[in-house]
């Protein structure tokens, strides 16, 4: 298998360098030139010898999707196992890593949280709010930080210039009903966007019900001598039924989670020199009902992470030079999660007290250089993070690229990474078991490619190696009652794997753009003596199919046809109620469409998901909806 990885990429890099690539590109040409030196705070990692995947906006507004989830889940590479519609609760996984091991960052802010990986994905932004989504597989840990284990993604909503308000409604299958409203304010020196939406439906089983609010505000001050300045504001209130979400045999959990987070941002550049800042707080209130019928077994939680980083970059005639340091503070109070502490009412509760909690420091450093040497571009960095109870952790990497001509090039990484465990892993005790005691999970990453970016061809390929010790996991072993999953950390878990995506814009067609993407994993370590509940259930094969094409002068159409195939089993003992009946997950193919009208001061589409009624499920048997559809206007001014 990795012979004919390796083969296929050598071969799709001679074709595009003799073949495709004769003539002249436009702006959307590749330039290796120069040292990178345009990244912001938005940006997610240099592109200069890796491959992130970047959604626009204008991509987001042609897919039939409501929730960032849905979003993510055409996206190669990615796993998004959902387990309720429209952004109740899904896990987010990049190649083939478990959920808590994907950084989540909000306009350049780690929002990750410490709890559970299960709130990464509890983001207090409307859809229409993103500006772009970028994407990374693959270990970013030296730049962002030990959480980026083996992707990231970075979520961007940024201000305009020119002053807009637009509203939007939408309604669908369920009693689905969303609204919101949004605006860019101010001129060129100090200009906000702002935005509020609610979204809500009767659920498409018994208890899947949601009700959902964002609040987001978000403002920048751009000075003369002083840098620009950007400060955001977020809320977010959700409740909704998750009938079997953490396990089938509880049909009545229910879940409320309330998400605040401000951030500020500095940023100056003063002749070759680079200077960025940040501090943010994020707070997050999670109250589970593992049976909504019986609140004393109810799990409170309020999580809290301060944090505050600062870099300088210096751009001399050998290259870009990063350092940088970041202090991140974890703290949790909940009355299942950390040490005993003394009781402490749970805010927005009545008398309901938290009795235990947690606390850890993480100091991080980085070094990283990055320089242009004719066709080459290296880029190499080491970091490392300082945690009481864990110790130091120190990895880096090193990215290579070589320009083939002005269109193509090939790149090479090698990098490593680091993730502490999270609260829930170290100090669960019911259902499951925590195990204070875990190690942080540690990998290594070597990954080859190729990108090529033409006028009108598109195609980015690799294939990688990840080299995994101390994965953590949530396993059920004969020890335990059959009931119970205990994390653990499994040793070692490699995985070998490749991506491969095309894209073709067509010129003064009805067809305007084609894309195929396909995604392919294997782990060595299976489930043996033991059942997995997380780390060997992953997506073996993934292909997406794109087509983009117009109907009819302001009428559009967009078809996404995907196909998952997911490795591993899970244990349907609590669906048919008899004794333990291990079953394997089936691949699944779906195909949605959204029509788009569009005018200058107004939207109309009309989505169909799951239009040939697939029945599926991401997680165990936790079905998902059959044929569903939304429609909605969006007005502008």
């Amino acid at each position: 298998m990795k012979k004919v990885f390796i083969i296929s990429l050598l071969f799709l890099s001679i074709i595009t360098q003799s073949g495709i690539c004769q003539q002249k590109n436009d702006s959307a040409s590749i330039h290796l030139s120069s040292v990178e030196v345009n990244a912001t705070r938005t940006k997610t990692y240099s592109q200069m010898a890796r491959v992130i995947t970047v959604i626009d906006k204008a991509e987001i507004q042609r897919t039939a999707v409501q929730s960032i989830d849905q979003l993510l889940d055409y996206i190669s590479g990615i796993d998004i196992r959902q387990r309720g519609t429209n952004g109740t609760q899904a896990d987010i996984s990049i190649r083939g890593g478990s959920f808590d091991q994907v950084l989540v960052l909000l306009n350049g802010v780690n929002i990750t949280d410490p709890q559970t990986g299960h709130f990464n994905l509890d983001i207090p932004i409307h859809l229409s709010d993103i500006s772009r989504v970028e994407i990374l597989n693959g270990s970013s840990a030296r730049i962002l930080g030990p959480n980026a284990f083996s992707g990231a993604i970075n979520i961007i909503t940024e201000t305009a210039d020119k002053q807009s308000l637009s509203a939007e409604l939408t309604g669908g299958s369920y009693n689905y009903f969303a609204q919101s409203i949004s605006g860019n304010f101010g001129k060129k020196q100090l200009r906000t966007f702002a935005s509020i939406s609610h979204k809500s439906s009767t659920g498409y089983i018994d208890n899947t019900d949601f009700d959902m609010s964002n609040a987001f505000v978000q403002s920048v001050l751009n000075t003369k001598n002083k840098g620009k300045f950007d400060l955001q504001l977020a809320a977010q209130l959700k409740d909704f039924g998750a009938n079997g979400f953490y396990s089938l045999k509880y049909p009545n959990q229910r879940e409320n989670a309330k998400t605040f987070m401000t951030s500020l941002n500095w940023s100056l550049n003063n002749g070759n020199f680079m200077y960025h800042a940040q501090t943010y707080w994020r707070r997050h209130h999670d109250r589970f009902e593992l049976d909504h019928n019986t609140p004393a077994g109810w799990n409170y939680h309020l999580t809290d992470i301060t944090g505050a980083k600062i870099s300088t970059s210096f751009i001399s005639k050998v290259g870009k030079t990063t350092v940088g340091v970041d202090v991140r503070n974890e703290h949790i109070y909940s009355n299942r999660l950390g040490l005993t502490r003394d009781s402490l009412e749970v805010p927005f509760e009545t008398n309901v007290y938290f009795n235990k909690e947690a606390n850890r420091l993480l100091l991080t450093g980085l070094v990283d250089h990055s320089v242009n040497i004719g066709p080459w571009y290296f880029s190499a960095g080491i970091a490392s993070t300082n945690c009481k109870a864990f110790g130091t952790s120190v990895y880096g990497g090193l990215d290579a690229a070589y320009a083939l001509n002005e269109f193509n090039k090939i790149f090479i990484s090698a990098n490593t990474s680091s993730r502490l465990p999270n609260f829930t892993n170290l100090y669960l005790t019911s259902p499951d078991l925590g195990d204070p005691n875990l190690k942080p999970e540690q990998s290594k990453t070597i990954e080859i490619g190729t990108k090529l970016n033409h006028s009108q061809w598109k195609m980015n390929a690799s294939i990688f190696y990840r080299l995994g010790e101390n994965v953590i996991d949530w396993v059920k072993k004969d020890s335990l009652p059959a009931t119970k999953y205990m994390a653990t950390n499994l040793g070692k878990v490699n995985a070998i794997g490749g991506d491969i995506t095309l894209e073709y814009v067509f010129r003064d067609l009805f067809i305007q753009k084609i894309s195929a993407a396909y995604s392919y994993l294997n782990l060595d370590k299976k489930a043996v003596g033991f059942d997995s509940r997380y780390a060997l259930d992953y997506l073996k094969h993934k292909a997406v199919l794109t087509i983009n094409h117009m109907i009819w002068k302001n009428l559009d159409a967009s078809w996404k046809a995907s196909y998952q195939d997911r490795s591993g089993t899970y244990d349907a003992n609590t669906i048919k109620g008899n004794a333990s009946i291990t079953t394997t997950y089936k691949p699944y193919f779906m195909f949605d469409g959204r029509l788009l009208w569009s005018q200058k001061q107004f939207d109309i589409f009309a989505d169909a998901n799951n239009i040939f009624n697939t029945t599926y499920a991401d997680f165990g048997g936790l079905v998902q909806p059959g044929f569903n559809f939304n429609v909605g206007v969006r007005y502008k001014l």
